[in-house]
């Protein structure tokens, strides 16, 4: 793995810039299977210079995430007040007949990038994603989307300088069961998304974090269910 270098707009991504993204976020208290998964992972993971996207604690799912879109054409700060909250009606209105589903995903391995859990079966969530963007390009155009071959997947963490993965690959492979979890996907969350470049214990490196915009539930989401913290 090398160090990880986000990117907005096809450059690298300014360090404190803030974008637009539409997330699908674990939560304590309905993911916990999921959770307790990543925290044995981001356990495992702790000697490689990975910045964890969850704590080590189970119960805090921390900046764990599932990519569905970024908002490309444009950083937050050049979108008016009154455009995201036309981008938000547009999402919730699009998203209303959209059946939550829950799907699976792991196991966990190391990649270029850090290590991630992918998604599968993925039919429902690039249905979600193809969704999204539908939407998106209908209310900012065409440059709003960058479709990415990436399959859907939870990164659980980003590498903040380079290292062999085939050890630590061999680490989760070996130690880790079970090495899938459910993961329920009944809302979706439009957040503002900063990368920040800071020092942090194993080298320095990109920083993630968000505040939440909105949280758009899909056809079926019960409300009684705890929200993401």
């Amino acid at each position: 793995m090398r160090q990880f270098v986000p990117k907005f707009q096809g450059r690298p991504w300014v360090s404190g810039e803030q974008v637009l993204h539409v997330y699908v976020c674990p939560r304590a208290g309905v993911d916990d299977e999921l959770l307790r998964l990543v925290g044995r992972a981001t356990e495992v993971m702790a000697p490689y210079p990975i910045d964890p996207q969850a704590p080590h604690c189970p119960a805090d799912p921390g900046w764990l995430h599932l990519t569905v879109e970024m908002v490309a054409d444009a950083p937050s700060a050049a979108i008016s007040g009154a455009d995201r909250a036309g981008l938000v009606k547009a999402l919730a209105d699009g998203l209303a007949d959209f059946d939550m589903f829950e799907t699976e995903v792991g196991p966990p391995i190391a990649n270029v990038a850090g290590a991630v859990l992918d998604v599968w079966p993925d039919r429902q969530a690039v249905a979600l994603q193809d969704r999204v963007r539908s939407v998106l390009r209908a209310v900012r155009g065409d440059r709003a989307v960058t479709p990415s071959a990436d399959r859907p997947h939870l990164s659980l963490g980003y590498a903040c300088a380079a290292a062999d993965s085939d050890p630590l690959n061999s680490v989760l492979r070996t130690t880790i069961t079970p090495r899938r979890a459910p993961l329920l996907v009944d809302r979706v969350h439009v957040v503002d998304v900063t990368w920040a470049y800071e020092s942090m214990p194993g080298g320095d490196g990109w920083q993630m974090s968000w505040t939440p915009v909105a949280e758009i539930p899909l056809r079926g989401a019960d409300p009684a269910l705890p929200a993401t913290t």
